[in-house]
């Protein structure tokens, strides 16, 4: 990591002492950000981004360069995951938009620009403190709270209170990331495991009584704490669990305090001292503790359910929790390495339940990304009845199963009860309400996946996936409209997030706009897959040739690979001939979907695109093949 306030001696120049541009002032020394004098509170790697970008005004930065000065090699830190959440937090500090930037130009999938005109320096310095500096400030925190809830989807605190399900009112809490205070940035998997099994731990401890607020959501804080009311009006939460972990070899030292956020008053603080063997004993033994200072009231179940902890191979938890980091990469090659590990754990301990779980979620990703589904689908069944075996409580197992019963099965019972036992016994499992949601949808039951991911969003509300799978729920229910408004903020939140732009693909197919139709398609598969050559090519043809061009180079190229012998997904060739209106081949292939249990066949009742085909006696067949429920909804 770079010091940027102090260069002197290390062959960098000397940075000056104050740049400005627009309202803005910046100190590369003290890396310190203000308008109109006030401080505008962001700090750490969006400020050294920032001096970097203003050291070269006008000029490309890659980021490799970025990577190179601000983050270290071999480390165990997502670089491109915290890289983006850096940008987004500068231009939150900035109020700039990545579509319509004044100051942070992208340079897609290469890096950054500072494109704002710098002042000359002024003879008088802006003062410090202006007098009316509480209503300076109350300017400043409103422009930075407007860029944090845009990237939230357009919540506010007083949404998620007013919009909680049930009359029982449940008490909602965030686990903020554990801070690592190991000195050492290899351990960053640790302090974020641990931060996952808490909320994990806590978000089954008392479902009808406490709410947890999902990973990604309390990830956003980890660099970024700012004042306890904040985060509490950004969540709509009543307590918020702070800590950190320092790992010496075979012991680690947790430090905890629950804040109560109406008042910021500190409810309870607690250390400990425990051995790698008793760590999942200490998790518990904090879930208890937290319960009992919110007054909670476990039932009998749940106390026993609570005292049942193990004691577990330390060498496995380590595997599992070096899988946990892999997997939230959320890339193909990230869930390859993530079954490494978490194959790793269940050789060390054959009875770790939540290392089946979580080997049996990797393999159906893998699935998703267009992965071969029978060797992935047979492992990760195998796996998800294993966890469930060991551990009957898992919500995580029940979760895991319910996808293998829709996706491998087609057993559509089955997988709505798995689904609603997972719910049942962890309510703030936002992962198994947003795939029920997908079931509902599929199912043609509407209305009821609207209140399902609605639910997800208010305890996970900065999640892409959760966001992008509202968007598919619209669209199934024909709702373009709010689809496309809501892909707008989701396009906002990450302009390179490529279900954004498949999903808008989806909506313009079925409102007839072909070319904007396959531009999003075609952007999809270039964000997603970039590394092949062809996709690059495409766009450049659409422009050229049209439409109708850009999706038969997109079938030659598909069916090259196939005929090299590669696996290919059936859906992106549904896509590109239903596109075209080729119907016999839209046929073939969704034949071929059903047969290798493509995950999306379970929408052919339900997606718009399909009504010229209803009446077609071989759609039918196809239909009929998967066995829906009675009498399915198919349009609302």
């Amino acid at each position: 990591m770079i010091d940027a306030r102090n260069n002197a001696g290390d062959g960098q120049p000397d940075r000056p002492d104050r740049i400005q541009f627009a309202d803005f002032e910046f100190d590369p020394r003290a890396l310190e950000l203000r308008k109109h004098g006030v401080r505008i509170k962001v700090q750490g790697q969006p400020l050294e981004i920032l001096a970097l970008l203003l050291e070269r005004p006008g000029e490309f930065v890659s980021r490799e360069d970025l990577q190179h000065k601000l983050w270290p090699a071999h480390t165990f830190v997502d670089f491109e995951q915290s890289l983006n959440a850096a940008i987004k937090r500068l231009r939150v500090a900035l109020n700039d938009s990545a579509d319509q930037p004044q100051y942070i130009e992208t340079l897609a999938r290469r890096g950054y620009r500072f494109i704002g005109t710098l002042k000359a320096p002024q003879a008088v310095p802006i003062p410090i403190e202006p007098l009316p500096i509480h209503r300076t400030r109350r300017r400043v925190a409103v422009l930075v709270a407007a860029g944090i809830l845009l990237l939230a989807g357009g919540y506010t605190g007083w949404q998620l209170r007013q919009g909680r399900i049930g009359s029982s009112q449940r008490v909602m809490l965030v686990v903020l990331p554990f801070e690592n205070l190991s000195g050492d940035p290899q351990q960053e998997y640790f302090s974020d495991g641990f931060t996952e099994e808490m909320i994990t731990q806590l978000g089954s401890l008392h479902p009808e009584g406490l709410g947890v607020i999902a990973r990604s959501s309390a990830m956003q804080y980890r660099n970024n704490r700012g004042d306890v009311l904040r985060i509490a009006d950004e969540l709509g939460v009543d307590y918020i669990l702070e800590g950190s972990v320092r790992r010496e070899g075979s012991l680690v030292r947790i430090s905890v305090r629950l804040i109560q956020a109406r008042d910021q008053t500190n409810v309870w603080a607690q250390s400990y001292e425990r051995s790698l063997p008793g760590i999942l004993t200490l998790q518990q033994e904090l879930a208890g503790a937290i319960g009992r200072e919110i007054q909670l009231k476990l039932t009998p179940d749940q106390q026993v359910r609570l005292a049942a902890a193990r004691s577990m191979n330390p060498e496995a938890h380590e595997a599992y929790l070096k899988g946990l980091y892999f997997w939230n990469k959320f890339t193909v090659e990230g869930f390859y390495k993530s079954i490494e590990y978490f194959e790793q754990a269940i050789a060390l301990d054959p009875q770790y339940a939540s290392a089946y779980a979580a080997l049996a979620v990797s393999c159906i990703n893998l699935v998703e990304f267009s992965q071969p589904p029978a060797e992935f689908y047979a492992k990760g069944d195998t796996a998800a009845r294993k966890a469930l075996e060991i551990d009957p409580s898992s919500s995580q197992a029940h979760a895991t199963l319910a996808l293998y019963f829709l996706y491998s099965h087609h057993d559509w019972d089955s997988a709505a009860r798995e689904f609603l036992s997972a719910l049942e016994l962890n309510p703030s499992n936002t992962y198994a309400r947003m795939h029920y949601a997908r079931y509902l949808s599929a199912m043609g039951r509407h209305s009821e996946a609207q209140v399902q991911i609605e639910r997800a969003r208010r305890e996970d509300p900065v999640s892409l996936a959760i966001n992008v799978v509202k968007a598919h729920v619209l669209f199934y229910a024909r709702q373009y409209d709010a689809a496309l408004a809501h892909l707008a903020k989701m396009h906002e939140m990450d302009p390179d997030f490529p279900p954004t732009h498949w999903t808008l693909a989806h909506v313009y197919g079925a409102l007839g706009r072909d070319d904007e139709a396959c531009q999003a398609m075609l952007k999809t598969f270039y964000l997603g897959s970039g590394r092949v050559p062809w996709f690059a090519q495409l766009d450049e043809v659409r422009k050229r040739s049209g439409w109708r061009s850009a999706w038969q180079m997109w079938i030659d190229g598909l069916l090259q690979e196939e005929g090299r012998g590669q696996y290919v997904q059936p859906y992106p060739l549904v896509e590109a001939y239903l596109n075209l209106r080729q119907d016999q081949e839209v046929i073939v292939w969704l034949r071929r979907a059903a047969e290798l249990r493509d995950n999306e066949i379970i929408f052919i009742n339900v997606d718009p695109r399909f009504d010229r085909l209803r009446a077609n006696p071989s759609f039918q067949e196809i239909v009929r093949s998967l066995k829906f429920p009675p009498d399915p909804v198919r349009t609302q």
